[in-house]
């Protein structure tokens, strides 16, 4: 997929902005003792917050 560059930032803050927010959750289902909801969240965050490395951007 092939996106401007000011597309292509904002994906790229709002995927890093929606890792952070499911890495909060995952924290705080761990301390809650929920540990494989933490995880499946941990690791959507993670899939999401490297998504944009898959995006080329037109210079």
């Amino acid at each position: 997929m092939k996106l401007s560059r000011s597309k292509y930032n904002k994906i790229d803050a709002i995927s890093k902005l929606t890792g952070l927010i499911l890495l909060a959750v995952s924290i705080d289902n761990v301390a809650k003792g929920n540990y494989y909801i933490a995880l499946f969240f941990f690791g959507l965050g993670g899939i999401i917050g490297i998504l944009p490395i898959f995006i080329k951007f037109e210079t």
